[in-house]
């Protein structure tokens, strides 16, 4: 009975460690989520769970937070916000609010007010610094079961890592060894009256190649890259393409989930975290292995 009540504390002492587990956070940095250089990001919202927008990181504060439809989300703040038609107050939202919480509610029916058909949404959020206002914006959309994540970070534009170039191929020239003379000994006797002995050529070495072109990755070790490679050499050949543009939505997205396999995460991991469509993911990794 002791063995029996042992194993049963220490299952249920798992079961709640596992529960406690925080899911990971998601990161993005500010360009690639601003109103006026991309087209927004999906946020999903779990039942539940609910998700906080962090702008600390930007040292941004909150000024006035839009929903599009409030029938299936509420909002709160850690600081005061400005209320409507109060935008243009100076003193107008210097509460110093830094981080917003999402959370689902049970759909409220408002008088005179259209809602979605699927309860999705769009939240603009307006801030403040010392490099003037911003404007960002998120499609929320409701979601059920276990999340992704619980909360977005919003980092600086000046922590952005460089991009992963393609590796560029490299060519080296081997040049022809210069000719050599070799002087041909004369009888001192007849050397009066014959003509100057002409030099030997030396001929430079059978079946040596004039150049050289050397692959920076070579198809046999193409095999051995772990994803994280994989993925960044299929995006370096679709860069290199056309296919994709440097500094795009997507190769943004590629480049967050590059840094995620490199992290240890798994494919779904830095799919979801990064927000990279399947297909796109898939067919680049593949390319690049």
């Amino acid at each position: 009975m002791k063995n029996l009540a042992f194993l049963l504390a220490t299952a249920l002492a798992l079961n709640a460690g596992q529960s406690l587990a925080l899911p990971a956070a998601r990161n993005v940095y500010s360009q690639d989520a601003q109103g006026n250089k991309s087209t927004g990001l999906d946020l999903k919202v779990w039942q539940g769970y609910g998700l906080t927008i962090n702008f600390i990181p930007t040292g941004e504060t909150i000024k006035q937070v839009w929903l599009g439809d409030p029938t299936h989300f509420s909002l709160t703040s850690n600081g005061k916000l400005c209320q409507q038609g109060t935008s243009n107050d100076e003193n107008c939202g210097k509460g110093g609010a830094t981080v917003l919480f999402l959370r689902q509610i049970q759909p409220i029916k408002f008088p005179h007010l259209t809602s979605s058909g699927d309860g999705s949404t769009q939240i603009t959020v307006i801030t403040s610094s010392t490099d003037g206002q911003k404007q960002y914006q998120f499609k929320l959309i409701p979601a059920k079961g276990q999340p992704s994540y619980t909360s977005l970070i919003i980092k600086p534009d000046s922590e952005r890592p460089s991009p992963v170039l393609k590796q560029p191929i490299l060519t080296t020239t081997i040049k022809k060894p210069e000719l050599t003379t070799k002087p041909v000994a004369q009888d001192s006797t007849v050397a009066s009256t014959k003509k100057p002995a002409t030099s030997t050529v030396t001929k430079p070495p059978a079946q040596e190649p004039t150049n050289i072109n050397i692959r920076a990755a070579s198809s046999s070790r193409s095999i051995q890259r772990n994803d994280a490679n994989a993925l960044a050499y299929g995006l370096a050949i679709a860069v290199s393409n056309k296919e994709i543009k440097p500094y795009s939505i997507n190769w943004r997205k590629l480049q967050d989930a590059i840094r995620l396999l490199r992290r240890g995460k798994s494919q779904n991991e830095a799919i979801s975290l990064s927000g990279v469509p399947p297909a796109l993911f898939e067919q680049l990794i593949n390319r690049g292995k």
